[in-house]
């Protein structure tokens, strides 16, 4: 099955904004997660609640892939870890977070369902172009 130039790029455009929403959602979770691990102003049942909160939270997103769910919790328990380790820091993830979950919701999401759907459509256009140049 030969893709088209046309599929091809709907599939790096896909990619693009799955991969741009992905960031978008989780990469500022995630620098706080290293900040409150390396600070040394956070005491240790800070850290230690934040680890016990990641691993939780990885154990959910194990979850998520094998059963192939959307649970959108991840991002919570993790702050509940950041609460207990800094909260008087917490304001500006908040506002990051809100601020992103609305770029998720009303631009990002939107566009991947849209090209995912492109590009289904262009496979199956693929498919069929090739199948009838066989008969």
């Amino acid at each position: 099955m030969a893709k088209s130039e046309y599929t091809k790029t709907l599939q790096r455009q896909f990619w693009l904004f799955r991969i741009l929403d992905w960031i978008c959602l989780f990469l500022p979770t995630i620098i706080y997660v290293f900040i409150a691990w390396f600070d040394t102003g956070v005491l240790v049942y800070g850290k230690v609640a934040v680890t016990g909160t990641v691993l939780i939270a990885a154990i959910l997103t194990a979850f998520n892939i094998l059963m192939k769910k959307r649970l959108t919790c991840i991002i919570w328990i993790t702050l509940i870890g950041l609460f207990i380790a800094f909260k008087e820091f917490l304001f500006p993830l908040i506002v990051i977070m809100a601020v992103t979950s609305c770029i998720h919701d009303f631009l990002l999401a939107p566009l991947v369902d849209t090209f995912k759907v492109k590009l289904i459509s262009s496979k199956t256009d693929d498919d069929k172009k090739a199948f009838e140049a066989k008969n």
